[in-house]
């Protein structure tokens, strides 16, 4: 082994080791700090909803008059994958919209052995390690590249991931599906690619944008084995939903309430920042929307400049731009909602291979650093 290879590898235990540290600290500060040492207040349950039947509201940290939270649904899920009780379909807001998203509870549950108070503790762990596995992979991601030894740490900058550790959500999960399907992609590993997106679909069904953006490039690229291997991956998310509509569960798939004309939801975000005063809330607001906004524009600014190596995630974002677009003020009215929603354009943006002379990716990350650190300070 030369000094150059064991100067290299150094450098990336060094890395991990760093993310392991800032997400444990951050993860014991949550727990001990922001919610008191009650496990269950990593899942912002609200008093409106039923609790789910397997937790006591004597031991749960309880937000009295909110609606609660999406880790909420989650946990309530984790508790009971298979619903085997009839209370714990009562407690979903949508069951049939929630149920989609199986994975992410399921895992939990099977990690945890059923255990219902260890489960709660399973959920939050795996958010943690996903935290450090996106570092990982985003390290393993640019193993070919010469770019700066710490850019994967640019993963603990984004202000989504630390918002969804403290939500108990699935999207860390979905992002580590997401990220590897575009490792796996990168260098030809045509059946990790499938797999992970498949997982991805399972953990987050809006990931299916990204198996389409898989779909395009391989089609584009001529990748034709990697399209077999994606038509066979997509098997798996349609059975699932097949299984689901013959279970008849109550609820509705929210697409009516999240979405709308194109342009109108920013449109009226904007004016809700312009009217909604001088003060530190509004100006949060306004700074992680155009945050936001900034690093979706920067994509495609370094796209023009290295399209070559870019395509997948110029047709990514732009599938997730659309999105963006036509998001109703269910998503863009509150920044915990759209930083959870489009947090993986963070990662896109994060592995845009940036040969310009601007260093967008260090700007906007840096700047996305200062987000993360006022939610981490001030949030409650």
């Amino acid at each position: 082994m030369t000094n150059h290879t064991t100067t290299k590898f150094s450098h990336n235990i060094y890395q991990i080791i760093i993310a392991s540290l800032i997400v444990i600290a951050i993860t014991l500060y949550f727990y001990w700090i922001k919610f008191d040492g009650n496990i269950t207040g990593f899942f912002r349950i609200g008093s409106i909803l039923p609790l789910s039947p397997f937790l006591n509201a004597e031991n749960t940290l309880i937000y009295q008059g909110e609606i609660g939270y999406d880790g909420q649904q989650f946990l309530s899920l984790a508790l009971d994958p298979f619903l085997q009780n009839p209370e714990t379909i009562n407690s979903l807001d949508h069951p049939i919209y929630r149920y989609r998203r199986i994975l992410y509870p399921l895992i939990s549950y099977l990690l945890g052995l059923g255990n219902k108070t260890l489960i709660p503790y399973v959920m939050v762990g795996i958010n943690a390690i996903s935290i450090v596995i996106l570092v990982a992979i985003t390290q393993l991601y640019f193993k070919l590249d010469n770019l700066g030894k710490y850019q994967c740490l640019f993963t603990l900058s984004i202000p989504g991931i630390w918002m969804v550790l403290s939500l108990g959500t699935a999207d860390l999960l979905s992002s580590v599906f997401l990220l590897a399907s575009f490792y796996c992609y990168r260098y030809d590993k045509f059946k990790g690619t499938a797999i992970f997106i498949s997982l991805g679909c399972l953990t987050r069904e809006t990931l299916l944008i990204v198996w389409f953006s898989l779909f395009l490039t391989s089609l584009i690229e001529r990748k034709f084995k990697q399209i077999q291997y994606l038509l066979w991956g997509f098997i798996p998310p349609i059975l699932w939903t097949v299984y689901i509509s013959f279970l008849d569960l109550p609820g509705k798939v929210r697409v009516k309430d999240n979405f709308g004309f194109p342009l109108m939801g920013i449109i009226n975000k904007i004016i809700s920042i312009l009217t909604g005063g001088v003060n530190g809330r509004n100006f949060f607001e306004a700074y992680m929307f155009f945050l936001l906004l900034f690093s979706l524009v920067a994509i495609f600014i370094i796209y023009i400049k290295q399209p070559k190596e870019n395509l997948l995630i110029l047709i990514s974002s732009l599938f997730y731009s659309l999105m963006f677009a036509f998001s109703s003020m269910t998503i863009l009215g509150y920044y915990l909602d759209y930083s959870r929603v489009f947090m993986d354009v963070y990662f896109l943006l994060l592995l845009s291979l940036n040969k310009t002379k601007i260093p967008y990716k260090t700007i906007l990350f840096s700047a996305s650093a200062i987000g993360s650190l006022a939610f981490l300070g001030f949030h409650s």
